[in-house]
């Protein structure tokens, strides 16, 4: 099953598990430094992941980066 989201200018992003994007976010955010429950959360997330390694690179620690790239629950 696959996971869609629309973003706020109407792209459809769509996320599939074990596709090769969910694996290269997956990695990459390992690169960085997230333990593996961490990076397969922000895999599977809305996040951007250049944005939070501008952040990390920045100096933001990776918990605080994760939250603020989280997106915005519309719902609250």
């Amino acid at each position: 099953m696959s996971e869609t989201n629309a973003t706020p200018d109407g792209t459809v992003i769509i996320r599939v598990p074990g596709s090769p994007e969910i694996v290269w976010r997956t990695r990459r955010m390992l690169s960085l430094g997230a333990d593996a429950e961490l990076a397969a959360e922000i895999a599977n997330s809305d996040a951007d992941v250049h944005d939070i390694e501008r952040l990390l690179k920045a100096g933001c620690p990776l918990e605080l980066a994760w939250t603020i790239t989280q997106p915005v629950d519309a719902g609250s």
